[in-house]
């Protein structure tokens, strides 16, 4: 509540009653009040819901995936549409992480029922992980089928295959060889160029690869013994890919790709499609120190900061002057002393302590103004009151000392009746 001097209007059913209007009284005012106080934390804070529900829609209820051929990315580079169709015929299709996971996986499989898709694109694997994996396959009787290993990856896997280098993309290459599974297929194809991918489908480099079956020889039309884009180990059951677009959604349905990914593939009733992640770098011997983790340039850069704080801190210091003695005491207006503790009230909302200080300071003012001397009683007051005005003494105890009110509404009413009485009293 402000006790600035209120406006009195007359009331509009024009009875001549006073209304008064304090500062900050009706819902409007609070809330643009709260809303000058709270809007940079509101608009904030709708921001951040705002940005979250997009994530969320944009992310569609996030059982999607970004990754390159990962079962449940529909994306061109990813592969969900060979999944589904090996699921929809039967294969069991289980997406692992690691090679922990893909081990244990192939150990609780029936011997012989498996076979494994081996993604590492960012060439996580040791040889050393590779080999294992190569051992757990043979050791249950599965297949593998590697999707653009690197050199050191496919020598590890079989010692019958090797790197060949790489070539250019390609549009469609003919399988050239006896392998059933190529032989089926006919050809595979690079398809058309997708601008929703980086390189292009049909763009390289593709890898190319030789063992004891080797097939989708881009150069072989030019009489050269280079290596494909297939290439087998003599037991069959190793087998490498150098060109990942045959997998992806986006070239599944070109040429033969399809029929050599699902013969590839669906061959055993159980699927590991096993992408390489961060999960299969051994944890260090030992953790590393702060000094290790700390970048070189830390220490100079702390000394140089520290050099510059310290001239700051001596050339600002040399510009202060001495410290200017103000006398006391302070003399403040006595307007804004009662606005101030006004609006003091009005946060507190201590409607009964403000009502009982606007009581007092009209007693005083009506003992003064009927020469009753400061230390009159408060009954004899209201008497003097009733005599000097048309009120009867209860309305004027009523007024004056009355119960406290409950509500701003009512602190108001007797503000006004405080007013109309001394003015009344003046006027006698």
């Amino acid at each position: 509540m402000s006790t600035d001097s209120p406006e009195a209007a007359v009331a509009p059913d024009g009875t001549g009653e006073q209304v008064f209007h304090a500062d900050g009284t009706t819902l409007g005012q609070r809330l643009a009040a709260r809303w000058r106080k709270y809007r940079f934390w509101i608009i904030g804070a709708a921001v951040f819901v705002l940005l979250s529900l997009l994530a969320f829609l944009l992310n569609d209820s996030g059982n999607r995936s970004i990754d390159a051929l990962a079962i449940n990315n529909p994306a061109p580079a990813g592969a969900q549409a060979a999944a589904s169709v090996l699921e929809n015929q039967g294969v069991d299709v289980t997406a692992t992480k690691s090679l922990a996971e893909t081990t244990n996986a192939l150990a609780h499989n029936p011997y012989g029922s498996s076979t494994v898709l081996f993604y590492d694109p960012r060439n996580i694997l040791s040889p050393q992980q590779v080999s294992e994996l190569a051992a757990a396959v043979a050791e249950n009787g599965a297949k593998l089928l590697a999707i653009t290993p690197g050199p050191l990856t496919v020598k590890s896997l079989s010692p019958e295959l090797s790197s060949a280098g790489t070539t250019a993309g390609i549009q469609q290459v003919a399988a050239q060889c006896d392998h059933p599974d190529a032989a089926a297929a006919g050809s595979i194809s690079g398809g058309a160029p997708d601008p929703a991918l980086d390189a292009g489908p049909a763009k390289g480099p593709l890898m190319l690869f030789k063992g004891a079956q080797t097939c989708f020889s881009p150069e072989a039309k030019a009489g050269t013994s280079s290596g494909g884009l297939l290439a087998s180990n003599s037991a069959g059951d190793i087998t490498a890919l150098g060109y990942s677009g045959v997998v992806n959604n986006h070239n599944l349905a070109q040429a033969g790709n399809a029929a050599l990914t699902f013969r590839l593939l669906g061959s055993k009733p159980n699927l590991l499609w096993y992408t390489s992640s961060v999960s299969d770098i051994p944890p260090a011997q030992n953790p590393p120190s702060m000094a290790e983790l700390t970048p070189a340039w830390m220490f100079p850069a702390a000394a140089w900061l520290m050099l510059v704080a310290v001239v700051g801190v001596l050339w600002r210091g040399r510009r202060n002057g001495p410290l200017v003695a103000e006398p006391l005491p302070v003399i403040v207006k006595a307007s804004e002393t009662m606005a101030g503790r006004a609006r003091l009230y009005q946060d507190a909302r201590a409607v009964d302590t403000a009502t009982r200080t606007l009581r007092h300071a009209s007693l005083t003012r009506l003992a003064r103004a009927l020469r009753l001397g400061h230390a009159a009683d408060p009954s004899a007051v209201v008497e003097a009151v009733a005599g000097a005005s048309s009120r009867s003494s209860a309305q004027v105890h009523a007024i004056l000392l009355g119960e406290a009110p409950t509500t701003e509404k009512d602190m108001l009413r007797i503000a006004a009746d405080l007013a109309a009485l001394e003015e009344e009293v003046a006027r006698r």
